[in-house]
């Protein structure tokens, strides 16, 4: 497979899944509120549980939006112990905008969303995203350091050969919005989750990737080796980019363990 055909297989396949299964609505109970991103970007959020000593901050993969079932699944989990927070990045979901290509502008919104939880009053914050969440999430962290704790779930290392979106931006545009997304396919000119990997702080980190991941072994093996530690390593058999196979018990799990 070729990184081209292979990052667009790394973004698209977790819509299609969606496509062939309704979208999901969490099980725990749950209210919504808006948060204002840069360039008044509203983002559209949702909490659930009513733990005050610490809240999770889920995001989710690209394409998707928040509804996406793995994340809901995760969410619903991780509820049983914490207040969790999803949201729609930008162009996502019911969130406004449209997203650009890169990881940049994600951190932006995710960087908004964690503003605001600080403000609610939490005594502690974790973080857990899949993908573009994930990479959103290492761009924030080694700049502000706003996290007690952090989960990396299938995180790209590097954005790959997005070609076939600059190339042909209107064709890039119509398939993105019937697969959920309102794509700005311009680059957004932003730093890699590789090259800030080393700038994470001293904070429990765990590094979660499928059997089938996209990104070459070669190049998470590098990827994994500039995260600062402490870090845990998990890869997950038989599942592909982004998906924890029904480990969402564990993940609440080593949460639980890293905020005591």
């Amino acid at each position: 497979m070729s990184l081209r055909n292979g990052y667009l297989v790394t973004v698209f396949w977790p819509a299609l899944r969606v496509l062939h299964k309704m979208r999901k609505h969490p099980e725990t109970p749950h209210r919504h509120f808006t948060v204002e991103s840069t360039d008044s970007i509203q983002l559209f959020c949702t909490m659930l549980g009513d733990n005050r000593e610490a809240a999770i901050v889920v995001a989710h993969p690209a394409i998707t939006g928040s509804a996406l079932g793995q994340v809901v699944d995760l969410a619903d989990e991780l509820a049983r112990s914490f207040s969790v927070i999803t949201f729609d990045f930008r162009g996502h979901g019911k969130s406004s905008g449209r997203c650009p290509v890169g990881f940049s502008r994600a951190a932006s919104d995710l960087h908004a969303v964690v503003e605001e939880v600080g403000r609610m009053g939490f005594g502690k914050i974790g973080f857990a995203g899949f993908s573009l969440g994930a990479a959103a999430g290492f761009l924030v962290e080694s700049r502000e350091h706003c996290f007690d704790c952090f989960v990396s779930i299938g995180c790209p290392p590097s954005l790959p050969d997005v070609g076939p979106w600059s190339q042909h931006p209107l064709i890039s545009r119509i398939c993105a919005r019937i697969l959920g997304m309102r794509l700005d396919p311009t680059l957004d000119g932003g730093p890699d989750p590789l090259d800030v990997a080393a700038d994470m702080p001293a904070v429990p980190k765990l590094v979660v990737f499928g059997e089938h991941e996209v990104a070459s072994p070669e190049e998470i093996e590098v990827f994994i080796g500039r995260i600062s530690s402490p870090k845990d390593i998990m890869t997950i058999p038989g599942v592909w980019h982004a998906d924890l196979g029904g480990r969402e018990a564990l993940i609440r799990e080593w949460l639980q363990s890293a905020l005591t």
